[in-house]
């Protein structure tokens, strides 16, 4: 199973898995950056690699697994720190083991592929990094911004020079705020207002294949402050099931935006 690749901008590789979730390169002239490591069913690490000629760090942009299970590939990966609790509870082997399940489900699994190995791998190699840490590529610096909302921990990483922001799940089409480890919807608002204001002209997301102008942030805004529970839908996700969660969505041309959260909201 391939997974699918495009190169947008010179220094930028977006891949996306075959679980559906992407990760990214940003190649500088003396460091690189890989942006999350996905599910870790398939060797990550020797997928970017073929991409690289300089030395790299690993950043995961939040602790959520499908994002940070893949972290084991890698000899030193770095995690926001408000969410490392959140990377080694979505670590643990009963959720490594659904991941292999639902690659079965959608026969994806690698030839001979070592469950046990997969299920039980360690989390030692994962380290905290601190929001607004500027990482120096040579030729581009790179800001971790702080991104609250989806987690309490998310961070964006902002490409100084090339006015780029990656926001993993923190600002995307469908966000997720229902979530026990998620803020309420006027923290995130409150978010995307300040992170509106930072100096980049386009975005990346952590599940989708496309760069999008810096409007969409205005769009995910209007969004998120009409939503209220009289103009939401209930909803439910499977295996992510929540008490009182709504969904509410708009068309902006050919593109939907939502935001799913939970009224009233509670972290338990």
């Amino acid at each position: 199973m391939e997974f699918k690749v495009i190169h947008p901008k010179p220094f930028l590789y977006h891949f996306r898995d075959p679980l559906g979730v992407c990760f990214s390169i940003i190649l500088g002239s003396k460091l690189s950056l890989v942006v999350d490591t996905g599910y870790g069913i398939y060797d990550t690490k020797e997928i970017v690699e073929k991409y690289l000629n300089t030395p790299y760090m690993v950043i995961n942009t939040h602790g959520h697994m499908d994002h940070t299970a893949g972290n084991f590939r890698f000899n030193e990966v770095f995690v926001p720190e408000k969410d490392y609790e959140l990377f080694l509870e979505h670590n643990n082997p009963k959720k490594r083991a659904n991941n292999i399940l639902e690659a079965k489900l959608q026969n994806i699994l690698p030839e001979n592929f070592d469950e046990q190995k997969y299920i039980n791998e360690s989390t030692n190699q994962t380290k905290i990094i601190k929001e607004n840490t500027i990482i120096d590529l040579g030729n581009m610096h790179v800001e971790l911004i702080p991104m609250e909302g989806h987690t309490h921990g998310s961070i964006g990483l902002l490409i100084k020079e090339e006015k780029l922001l990656l926001t993993g799940d923190a600002a995307i089409h469908a966000i997720w705020l229902f979530l026990k480890e998620s803020t309420d919807r006027m923290t995130y608002i409150n978010m995307l207002k300040r992170v509106r204001t930072l100096d980049f002209d386009e975005f990346i997301t952590g599940h989708l294949m496309k760069i999008y102008p810096k409007k969409y942030f205005d769009y995910y805004i209007e969004v998120a402050e009409k939503a209220n529970i009289n103009n939401s839908n209930p909803i439910k996700f499977k295996n992510f099931e929540r008490p009182n969660t709504y969904e509410y969505a708009e068309m902006f041309g050919e593109d939907r935006i939502a935001i799913d959260y939970q009224e009233p909201k509670t972290n338990e």
